[in-house]
């Protein structure tokens, strides 16, 4: 059986090989996938370029490996043995790069700074030149096959100090890092950060050089060992790419994970499965009478597919281990997101129901008309197939509508529409659609010519029945997109501000979330602060709102005083809020009304309330609605600020 498939010279030897081919051909793959993730989500972060130049790097070295693995002949094997150099090179540059960008992130001065970064490159450069053009820093060596390396030339243990040394100060830097990080989030990322770091010392390093084959039959060991450490190393990236994907992004750490997790599930870990059945197929296999590559196109497109059937069967699990608190959130934001439906979306479901509606009733036409929300108004055409019948005044309805709606809840326990549910015209019928919640009417069904309901067998009945609810349930859902959109419009302005200030030049990721206040979740809070602490100088001097640009530039106008420019700053914003024409106690004055009396007059909750005729409670709650637009008004200010610096 082995010799009809083609197995029968296979060794140990030759299964460990495979193995560590495909290993480092799934640690190539989830180091590319990696830099390209980063690299499109995380550009504006300086910890994610230097990310992204780390995994560059351990790309070629793995290029290269892959290469070795299966290149035929000495020369061959010697070209991608000093192809590697073109990452090796530069891999403790690149740990510098990144562990400084992390210090960066928490505020901390790096030790060297740039200058020391700039210098790991500059090495790296020589380093390249040295192993291309002369036999100083690696020379020719062993060329056993898949186990080829070179050898050390006299200057490679300098190299290698220089490596070590760099990759321990690279984790020092993380470790640095974390200790100045204030949340728990920084620090657990950090943490993840420092447990992987390791990952790419431990995959580029060609400890071959160093340690040589312990003999020409033990290859197999060289191969093991190889396998085992790809193995580990392909975890690690992905958990420093983890860790890394949260720098320079505003999205909810929710979004992040959602992104993060589907990208490696139908990207490197379909490719990596794809690479793995390419590699355990032998080259001389034949399965019933296909030769390698007929079966092995079979064998990929079925892997492909299986794989993303699997991906989606797990998807519960995924998100059980993703999203652990907010589980139940998730899937109702999933669900209503397979609910949206666009304009026309919404006009075609209508327009199916409609068809049926006519095959059923044997009609000429018919029509879908929806009430305003919340209200008997104007009826409005949403959808009409065939030659439909016009719709109908409203005044003819109305009362009609209205004794439906007191009446259906008793009646929609039954299942089918009762008799009263519809309404005769001159050339048709009514339908009444209620809401499924509460029985408010949201509009009509209508059909020209054809059958009346009572006319319908019961089977008939039931069918008109569902479709009646489906087009109430479209009429519903399409409401509360649009309640869903309105919201959404109204929070564009605040989110286009965040990403303003974001693509700033001294505004990007975590080091701007710490230098300007504006960028913080907590920012309404910390103007709450300020505000209550409006004639304590001592608490206001210790206000990050002084950090912000429209701050610094009031001092000009206030005597350099800071704490004075910073209640100038709060007051403009609280006179922005103040409507034109004279000072009234109206509705429309009470956010400036509160603002003023509380805080620039220094009344007490009590009086205000008083004098403004709203309760205590009315007043907290038009106090927290204050303070956020104030909030809005200052980032407002602050994004002026930014753009007439630069």
């Amino acid at each position: 059986m082995l010799t009809a498939l083609g197995l029968a010279d296979i060794t140990l030897t030759g299964l460990l090989v495979s193995l560590d081919a495909a290993l480092a051909s799934a640690v190539l793959l989830t180091a590319f996938a990696l830099m390209v993730y980063v690299l499109t989500h995380n550009v504006y972060s300086g910890v994610g370029r230097a990310f992204t130049a780390l995994m560059a790097f351990v790309t070629v070295v793995y290029i290269g490996d892959v290469a070795v693995i299966n290149s035929v002949g000495e020369d061959g094997s010697a070209f991608w043995l000093r192809f590697q150099w073109l990452g090796i090179a530069f891999v403790p540059a690149a740990y510098l790069h990144l562990s400084q960008a992390l210090l960066r992130s928490v505020n901390r001065r790096a030790p060297g700074g740039a200058v020391t970064v700039a210098a790991g490159y500059a090495i790296g450069v020589g380093l390249l030149a040295l192993t291309l053009l002369s036999d100083l820093l690696v020379q020719d060596g062993v060329y056993l096959g898949s186990a080829a390396h070179l050898r050390a030339g006299p200057l490679f243990w300098l190299f290698a100090l220089y490596f070590a040394a760099t990759t321990v100060l690279g984790a020092v830097n993380i470790a640095m890092a974390r200790q100045s990080t204030v949340t728990r989030d920084s620090r657990r990322r950090l943490t993840y950060l420092a447990l992987s770091f390791a990952a790419p010392a431990l995959g580029v390093f060609p400890f071959l050089i160093v340690a040589g084959l312990p003999g020409q039959g033990a290859a197999w060991l060289v191969h093991l060992l190889s396998s085992v450490g790809s193995s580990a190393v392909m975890v690690m990236l992905v958990v420093m790419g983890y860790s890394v994907a949260f720098y320079g992004v505003l999205a909810p750490e929710r979004v992040v994970k959602q992104e993060f997790t589907q990208y490696l599930l139908r990207g490197p870990l379909v490719g990596v499965g794809v690479l793995m059945v390419m590699r355990a197929v032998p080259q001389s296999i034949t399965v019933l009478g296909l030769r390698r590559g007929a079966f092995l196109t079979f064998a990929v497109v079925g892997v492909v597919v299986l794989l993303q059937v699997l991906i989606s069967l797990a998807q519960p699990l995924v998100d059980r281990f993703a999203y652990r608190q907010d589980r139940s959130e998730v899937e109702w934001l999933r669900e209503l997101e397979r609910r949206l439906l666009t304009t026309t979306d919404f006009r075609q479901v209508l327009e199916n129901i409609l068809i049926e509606a006519c095959d059923l009733t044997r009609a000429r036409g018919a029509f879908v008309a929806a009430l305003p929300p919340g209200d008997i108004g104007e009826l409005k055409v949403q959808s009409s197939v065939g030659s439909a019948a016009q719709v109908p005044e409203l005044p003819e309805v109305a009362a009609w509508l209205q004794a439906r709606a007191s009446a259906w809840g008793d009646e929609a326990e039954e299942g089918l529409l009762a008799a009263d549910d519809a309404l005769e015209q001159a050339d048709g019928w009514l339908v009444s659609l209620h809401e499924r919640a509460g029985g408010a009417p949201v509009g009509v069904l209508g059909w020209s010519g054809g059958m009346a309901p009572a006319a319908l067998d019961e089977e008939e009945l039931t069918v008109l029945d569902v479709l009646v609810s489906r087009a109430s349930a479209a009429i519903e859902d399409m409401r509360l997109q649009r309640q869903v959109f309105s919201a959404l419009r109204q929070l564009l302005p605040e989110i286009d501000s965040v990403q303003r200030l974001r693509k700033g030049g001294s505004y990007g990721g975590a080091q701007a979330m710490l230098a300007n206040p504006v960028l913080s979740p907590e920012f309404p809070s910390l103007v709450r602060s300020a505000l209550r602490n409006y004639w304590g100088s001592t608490q206001l001097r210790e206000s990050p709102l002084l950090q912000l640009r429209v701050v610094r530039a009031a001092m000009q106008e206030n005597g350099g005083n800071p704490v004075r420019a910073l209640r100038a700053v709060l007051v403009h914003a609280i006179e922005a809020l103040r409507p034109p024409g004279e000072r009234t106690r109206s509705a429309e004055w009470d956010l400036y009304n509160v603002l003023e009396m509380k805080y620039v007059q220094g009344m007490r909750a009590k009086d205000i309330a008083r004098n403004l005729a709203l309760s205590e409670s009315d007043f907290y709650r038009k106090q927290r609605v204050a303070v956020k637009e104030m909030a809005r008004v200052l980032a407002d200010m602050e994004i002026r600020a930014g753009e007439t610096d630069s």
